[in-house]
């Protein structure tokens, strides 16, 4: 597999986990109920795994192109819909 395709496995189990944290932050399954707060973990998340995806990668074969569309969309996507799906069913 190639570098991207690893990456945008990487962001979506990323996102995955950050609409896990995201549920849990909403419905006071954790002591403090703040949806904001799930947000804002979720944007560390992306950018934590963007930046472990270049020091991994190089920056030659992770482009800020490729991370905004191999990388940031699919993690928002995932982190939406798990976080959506959650809320509704759960």
């Amino acid at each position: 597999m190639d570098e991207v395709s690893i990456m945008s496995y990487e962001h979506i189990i990323g996102g995955i986990v950050a609409g896990i944290i995201s549920y849990a932050f909403s419905t006071g399954v954790l002591p403090i109920t703040n949806e904001m707060l799930g947000v804002l973990i979720s944007i560390l998340i992306v950018y934590l795994l963007g930046k472990l995806a270049e020091s991994k990668y190089g920056r030659e074969k992770i482009s800020l192109g490729s991370w905004i569309t191999n990388g940031i969309l699919p993690f928002y996507f995932m982190w939406l819909v798990v976080w959506i799906m959650l809320l509704n069913y759960l």
